[in-house]
């Protein structure tokens, strides 16, 4: 007998209609050389009146497909001898397409009517399946060092020559069914006293998978630290402390200031920068907007400005917003755009000067291990 594994519950917004009615399952995506699976699912298609399946060889194809956002996947059907597939990725699939369901299944030869049977009850089927995800958070403290937080990484590429050049690491928080977004947990740790233990949580987890994957030795990772934490003269010696078992260079450690308090004290931060840049940390100002009310900020040594996805993709339609950009250039500033979603937003962003880039239209947020075919896949394209 086919059997089913771990899937994602249907959209509720969609709703499921009476059970073995043809739900709109939207993309629907087979990873599997195995000719069964797939005449299978193209049967089941078929018959609902449903476009044909997206046939994905490997792990490359899957995310070209699926983590630059370009498919709309709705569904992914999946056999245990798919070719090379990292499990890790069902967590980023996950957070790209919550929305998504998934099935994991073995093919035993002369059983295509159960293969049709299972494949119909994971586009058809109305009843909720188990959760992708079974780890639960557990108190902060401790899942904060026993594996409660996990890291996803955006990548960061030269406008000019489309080199990675950083990745952006991003907390989560495993939860069912779908990892918790930093908005929802980072403010509550900040305000149980823990910014630092998951700055260093974030840290020691950034350097032991930068350090641990075959990258250029120019490539650096990034992670978020409130005005709190910067602003401490220990710091420096702080995070040396927390790269030691890692073996990670202080110097490919970036540090971005979050918004999420106002700088009382100049002063105070500027010695904090320049202590920051004399141990080789590049420090950025992160989500910078329109029309900022932190242009204040941009006297002090920060080595560049991240600016806000909504900044940038108002650039096509905005003289405005493209006169700020302009002026931000011409102050020395080396400028990041994120939430680049489109080949035209790129090329607007190198004819305005800006530096790097990074966004759904180069890569959502991966685990460390699918960095590599990402990789290759970006090589091979142009904009």
């Amino acid at each position: 007998m086919a059997s089913q594994g771990a899937q994602m519950p249907r959209n509720p917004r969609k709703g499921g209609g009476p059970r073995g009615s043809a739900a709109a399952p939207g993309m629907v995506a087979v990873l599997s050389r195995n000719p069964a699976l797939i005449a299978a699912v193209q049967e089941v298609l078929s018959r609902g009146g449903l476009p044909a399946p997206l046939v994905l060889r490997d792990n490359a194809a899957l995310l070209a497909a699926v983590l630059t956002g370009r498919s709309g996947l709705g569904c992914l059907v999946l056999t245990q001898e798919a070719p090379a597939f990292d499990p890790a990725l069902l967590d980023a699939l996950a957070e790209a397409s919550p929305t998504a369901r998934f099935l994991a299944m073995t093919l035993p030869i002369g059983e295509a009517a159960d293969i049709r049977r299972s494949v119909a009850a994971l586009l058809t089927g109305p009843a909720a399946p188990p959760p992708l995800r079974r780890v639960q958070p557990g108190a902060p403290p401790e899942t904060l060092h026993g594996g409660g937080l996990l890291l996803r990484y955006q990548p960061v590429v030269g406008i000019r020559d489309r080199r990675l050049v950083m990745l952006e690491a991003l907390a989560r928080w495993r939860s069912d069914p779908v990892a918790l977004s930093p908005g929802i947990f980072v403010p509550v740790l900040e305000e149980a006293g823990l910014a630092r233990a998951l700055a260093g949580a974030v840290i020691r987890l950034a350097a032991r998978d930068l350090m641990a994957t075959r990258l250029a030795r120019h490539v650096t990772v990034s992670v978020n630290l409130p005005v709190q934490e910067l602003e401490r003269p220990d710091l420096p010696g702080w995070i040396s402390s927390q790269l030691q078992a890692a073996r990670m260079p202080r110097e490919r450690l970036a540090l971005e200031l979050t918004e999420t308090a106002p700088v009382h004290d100049h002063a105070r931060l500027e010695r904090s920068l320049r202590r920051l840049r004399a141990a080789g940390h590049e420090v950025l100002i992160d989500d910078f907007e329109m029309d900022d009310g932190r242009r204040r900020l941009l006297r002090l040594p920060f080595s560049g400005v991240k600016l806000d996805k909504d900044f940038v993709q108002r650039l096509p339609h905005s003289a405005r917003a493209r006169q700020q950009v302009r002026r931000l250039t011409r102050g020395g500033l080396k400028l990041t755009a994120e939430g680049v979603s489109t080949p035209a937003i790129w090329r607007q962003l190198r004819d305005l000067g800006v530096a790097r880039a990074q966004g759904f239209w180069l890569a959502r947020p991966l685990p460390i291990s699918a960095l590599p075919a990402w990789s290759r896949r970006w090589r091979a394209t142009q904009p």
